[in-house]
């Protein structure tokens, strides 16, 4: 079968994020596997797209709903890669702001923003193996519809970090005001990529549908927005050297930024590491305590 505009945007993607995807396993080996969470988001959203545009180009010859399914999940799946990419970024700007700053950016605040995103996630995927009819017409689900709210949310807690932490960016050494710098010209690319989302499940439009929509829609909103902030966040890990394992870490092993506490009980004076109830009940206190 002939391809149309959509199977050549998927020819693009393939021509973009293969090189990409290699250049992204260099700057993860680099920065570290394990510790740089932003990089290794970005290589993820290069695999989804290139087994996406994969999946794409095979439903020329196979229209079965498996595959409709796969295509509509890894299609609608590219926003959540993107937000733990720049969640990431973010962190690891806080953590050095923590470093030197008496203005704690809590990484409880990072940890529910995570959760969310991987909430949405969930809820994108279960949305995208049902949208599928046995005649092969395609329909939003409500699970998907949730998915994309928990993004609106998780998107406004992100523009929230970013001003936090460019209010305290006299706080970041030299060589690491280049990643508030990314996120910024990021963020309107996002939301233009989150704009499209929106309408693809709540605008019943002909022209907002993964399988039949409008190709220049879905490439101007989309397709051109990951591979611009792709592209940004990859020449940032380029050119940025690798962080400290004491600076950066995985979101999820991050100690909770002020929430020890010094006790005077048999391990005299030791920091005691407190769980996230106390943190949030800290947290509240220290609201408390500034009102």
């Amino acid at each position: 079968m002939k391809l149309d505009a959509r199977g050549r945007i998927s020819i693009l993607e393939l021509v973009v994020y293969l090189p990409s995807f290699v250049v992204a396993a260099i700057v993860c080996r680099r920065h570290g596997f394990g510790r740089s969470s932003g990089c290794v988001f970005t290589l993820i959203l290069c695999l989804v797209r290139i087994v996406g545009a994969g999946c794409q180009l095979a439903t020329y010859n196979d229209q079965s709903s498996g595959l409709l399914e796969a295509t509509i999940i890894l299609d609608s799946i590219g926003l959540s890669p993107l937000l733990l990419a720049t969640l990431g970024l973010l962190a690891r700007c806080a953590d050095s702001i923590n470093q030197t700053s008496s203005t704690q950016l809590h990484m409880l605040y990072f940890r529910v923003i995570q959760l969310l995103i991987t909430l949405g996630l969930i809820l994108s995927i279960v949305g995208g193996t049902s949208s599928i009819s046995s005649t092969g017409v395609y329909k939003v689900q409500t699970t998907s519809q949730v998915g994309v709210i928990l993004y609106v949310v998780t998107y406004i807690a992100l523009v929230l970090m970013t001003l936090g932490t460019i209010f305290n960016a006299t706080y970041l050494p030299s060589g690491e005001k280049g990643f508030v710098w990314a996120v910024l010209i990021a963020m309107p690319l996002i939301l233009v990529r989150l704009i499209y989302s929106l309408l693809l499940v709540f605008h019943h439009d002909k022209n907002f549908n993964l399988l039949s929509g409008s190709t220049v829609i879905f490439a101007v909103m989309t397709v051109v927005e990951e591979i611009l902030v792709v592209l940004i966040y990859l020449t940032l890990g380029w050119m940025t050297d690798a962080a400290s394992k004491a600076v950066e870490r995985p979101i999820e092993s991050r100690p909770w930024r002020g929430t020890r506490a010094v006790g005077n009980g048999p391990r005299g004076g030791h920091a005691m590491r407190r769980g996230p109830i106390h943190a949030l009940v800290g947290l509240a206190m220290d609201s408390r305590r500034a009102n």
